[in-house]
Order: C-alpha cells, then sequence, then structure tokens
C-alpha cells in the first residue's frame, strides 16, 4: 500500500514537472487562432487585433484560421477536437458559445465543458435603429409612427435563433405590441433592409450602423442592455426609452478560450499576454474604431458569465419557443 502511494507520489510530480517545463518553453511554434466567422467581419477584426498583440507579448506568431459555416459551429467544433496544448485558441462570440446550445438538440461541443475561457474581450451593442425618413425623434415615437403605417412595426435582424431575434421577441412580449421579427442573412442585409424601407426597424450589432448614423440616414433608438455603450452614450437603453428590459444585457461579445484540459500554466501565461495587450493606450481607441467597447474580464469572471448567458438564453427560447431556422 505504501510502495503504491509512493509510486502516485512520484508519478503525480512527475507528470507536473513535464507539464510546467512544457508551459516555460511556450509558445515555440506558431500558434493557430481560429475566428468561426469569414474573414472581413467584426469579430474577425478582433480576431486579428488580438493576434498581433499575443504575438508581440508572447514572441511568436498567432495566424488567425477563418472557419465559417453553421453559425459558428464549424469554427467552434474545430478548436474543441483540437489538442489541449495552448497551440490552438479560439476567438469566438456568444451565438455559438451561449445561444446554440438551446437551439439544437444534439451539438458536436458542449461550450461549457469543452472550452476553458481565457479572457473576454471586447463587447459590441445592438443597437435598434429606424430610417431618419420615419420623423421620430424617440424610440417611443418611432414605435407609434411605425404602427400607425401599412406595414406596421417590423423589425429585422441577423437572422432566427440570433441575440437580436431573442431581443424581439422579449421586447414583443413586454410591451404588447404586435411586432412582426424579419430575419435576414446577417447584419449587412438587415441594415440594407431598414435603408430601403423593406422593415421599419433594425436590431444589428454596431459596427454597419456606424457610418449611416454618422450621415443621418439612420437614427439610433436605443441599445438592449442595462447600461449605456461607451461607443454611443447619447443613445439610450431599451429601459429607459420604455421601461422594460432593464436587466436584460443582449449584446454582442468576443472572446479567447482554448479547449479544455489545456494546461493551467499555458492557460494563466494567455491570460498575462490577453490583458498585456487590452491594456495598451491604444487597444481601447482600436477597438472602438472597429465598433466594439472594450471589456477585459479575466478567465474566471468570462466563464461565469457564459454560465449565466446560457441558463438566460435557454430560459427565453424555451419560452417562446425561438428556432434556428
Amino acid at each position: 500500500m505504501q510502495r503504491r502511494t509512493v509510486l502516485a507520489g512520484l508519478g503525480a510530480s512527475l507528470f507536473g514537472g513535464i507539464g510546467t517545463a512544457f508551459a516555460q518553453g511556450y509558445p515555440n511554434a506558431p500558434v493557430k487562432m481560429i475566428v468561426p466567422y469569414s474573414a472581413g467581419g467584426g469579430i474577425d477584426a478582433v480576431a486579428r487585433l488580438m493576434a498581433q498583440g499575443l504575438g508581440e507579448e508572447l514572441k511568436q506568431n498567432f495566424v488567425v484560421d477563418n472557419r465559417a459555416g453553421a453559425g459558428g459551429m464549424l469554427g467552434a467544433e474545430a478548436a474543441a477536437r483540437a489538442a489541449p496544448d495552448g497551440y490552438t485558441v479560439l476567438l469566438a462570440g456568444n451565438p455559438e458559445l451561449t445561444i446554440t446550445p438551446s437551439l439544437h438538440a444534439r451539438m458536436s461541443y458542449a461550450p461549457l465543458t469543452d472550452f476553458t475561457p481565457v479572457a473576454l474581450v471586447s463587447q459590441s451593442p445592438n443597437l435598434l435603429v429606424a430610417n431618419a425618413s420615419l420623423g421620430a425623434k424617440t424610440l417611443r415615437e418611432a414605435l407609434d409612427a411605425a404602427r400607425k403605417t401599412s406595414g406596421g412595426i417590423t423589425i429585422g435582424t441577423p437572422g432566427n435563433g440570433t441575440p437580436q431575434h431573442i431581443a424581439v421577441e422579449l421586447m414583443r412580449s413586454q410591451t404588447g405590441l404586435d411586432i412582426v421579427h424579419v430575419p435576414y442573412k446577417g447584419a449587412a442585409p438587415a441594415t440594407v433592409g431598414v435603408l430601403g424601407g423593406e422593415v421599419s426597424f433594425a436590431l444589428v450589432g454596431a459596427p454597419p450602423l456606424l457610418s449611416h448614423l454618422a450621415t443621418g440616414k439612420l437614427l439610433a433608438l436605443a441599445v438592449t442592455q442595462p447600461k449605456r455603450s461607451p461607443l454611443v452614450p447619447a443613445v439610450p437603453t431599451v429601459g429607459e426609452a420604455l421601461g422594460i428590459m432593464r436587466d436584460e444585457d443582449f449584446v454582442a461579445w468576443y472572446g479567447v478560450l482554448v479547449p479544455a484540459r489545456t494546461p493551467a500554466e499555458i492557460v494563466q501565461q494567455l491570460e498575462k499576454a490577453a490583458f498585456a495587450v487590452l491594456q495598451r493606450p491604444d487597444t481601447r481607441t482600436k477597438l472602438t474604431a472597429l465598433g466594439t467597447d472594450l471589456v477585459a474580464m479575466r478567465g474566471k469572471e468570462f466563464a461565469e458569465r457564459m454560465r449565466a448567458e446560457t441558463k438566460q438564453y435557454g430560459d427565453i427560447i424555451k419560452r417562446f419557443a425561438i428556432k434556428a431556422t
């Protein structure tokens, strides 16, 4: 019995030493950063900013690998199945990490158990906008004006099962208004839809809207989060505008994760490097230019947020029987 105890202790010590030694030499080869969306989008821009910064901090190349498809699930699955050695990291958003599990009965990965969160980088507000031709200055006025038109109140979103779709369902329930959800295939088409008058409103992330807000073609009426966004501080929350959805936080966020069972020492190195990037004086400015607010949340708190948000979205999806397609 004593011999077994000694051997077990030696084994634990040996493997612990190997893990530590491995982490001390990390990274000694390029690191792949999987982004589960196509190049050129908002999350891709954030990923490239982080990849460059992490590479500078850790003295090794971080190579962005765009794995688009299935609403972010293909890229997330690839990261979940990767070796947990620190040479594959994932920069992903809340749709594939906290919403998808409640929309699909069968999934090839489990976000809460297949990943270890490293750092929550930033979040983009979802803006409820209307065409300036509607002639309203507040959300309440705009809803009243749209209600009186032949098309009624129609809100375009990037698609079924998105955070914006979920926010629309909750808004319809809490206002009692006859709101029609119009799913588009992405934020850009939804923006074009409200610009062209296909829908009376659009609820999408900030990046594709900023130029149209600057020219006055679109009017920002509210953000779907508890507090105003530093990106658009003059825009009220839905809670301020209508007295509803005061605690719900429907934003698009972007975070760095690694496959579960990645050695703790490597996770710590990545977190330290990520925070060194996020604390640089120019990082906030660069993120703002991309239409997203700096968050800089550490891995432990990021994991807690994922768990809480998964439950929140799951409850709403079940309540309103929301489908992915």
